[in-house]
């Protein structure tokens, strides 16, 4: 039985690591299987999924997607889609737009509270990557206004703290719906403690597939509730590392996973989803995902 590590994160993101570092790092921690969910973007994974096959890694096609209702932010992790799925492709390219507006709204907040970040400072950090508050945080401390990011989280970047501003007007419901029409399942990532017993059957309402029990934030005692949770409810069990490659990350990826056997719950979860009407026509494409 294999280690399945499906929550991490490259540099075309907000990791710090190449696709192909990360694959040596995973390799080299008794990772079998692995989903690269960088957030909000999907452009690389032909790339991504070339060089696992070269380090005799087994691929599961993945993107953390940001959702956004009752003044919270929601993370959706979209695994085994359809990777050229047309509406998931426009999707993610608008998004693009909306999180440099985003961060150019952040750049004005920061100015306000006597911190001078420009535009330039900001895409100097993010590169080709989607722009998320971790650039933001990156640019504050290269300009000197802060000792580390976990710094700048603490006194601005924090959810709904001085210089927030939500990246998504996306319910959940819209989001799990997006990546069902690109044939994947939709996992919430990381609940910890940030969602009251309501928010979670609200998103289990909203038909949410599965739920991240194994995740660094999550001590002992968190992981038995959301398994329990996630029997109640019959939702898929996934887990991850969430590996950035900064700070305590390393010693995450290898220690937060899912046997791989789990993943035979998520893959005939995508079969039903596939098998829909709209899927029929293009059944025999998709299968060679699985």
């Amino acid at each position: 039985m294999g280690k399945a590590d499906l929550h991490t994160h490259t540099s075309f993101s907000d990791g710090m690591c190449s696709p192909d570092i990360l694959f040596r790092k995973a390799k080299s921690r008794g990772i079998t299987h692995i989903a690269i969910t960088d957030h909000d973007t999907i452009h690389n994974i032909s790339e991504e999924m070339e060089l696992a096959r070269q380090h005799n890694l087994e691929f599961i096609t993945g993107c953390e997607v940001s959702a956004f209702q009752n003044g919270k932010d929601y993370h959706i992790l979209a695994l085994n889609f359809v990777s050229d799925n047309k509406n998931f492709i426009e999707h993610f390219e608008n998004y693009e737009i909306e999180r440099q507006r985003r961060a150019e709204i952040i750049s004005k907040k920061f100015e306000k509270l006597g911190i001078k970040i420009s535009m330039e400072n900001i895409l100097e950090q993010s590169g080709k990557s989607p722009i998320g508050r971790p650039h933001i945080a990156r640019a504050v401390v290269k300009a000197g206004y802060a000792q580390d990011p976990k710094e700048v989280f603490s006194k601005y970047l924090y959810d709904n703290g001085p210089a927030y501003e939500a990246k998504s007007n996306l319910s959940v419901k819209k989001v799990v719906d997006l990546i069902h029409s690109a044939g994947g399942v939709a996992v919430l990532a990381h609940p910890a403690y940030f969602f009251s017993i309501d928010e979670l059957e609200k998103v289990v309402a909203d038909e949410i597939d599965g739920i991240e029990v194994n995740h660094p934030l999550h001590n002992d005692e968190m992981r038995k509730f959301y398994i329990n949770f996630a029997t109640n409810y019959n939702l898929l069990i996934t887990g991850g590392s969430d590996f950035h490659g900064i700070n305590d990350d390393e010693k995450n990826l290898g220690q937060s996973f899912i046997p791989s056997s789990y993943l035979e719950q998520i893959f005939d979860k995508t079969k039903k989803i596939r098998s829909r009407p709209i899927f029929k026509h293009i059944w025999s494409k998709l299968f060679s995902f699985f």
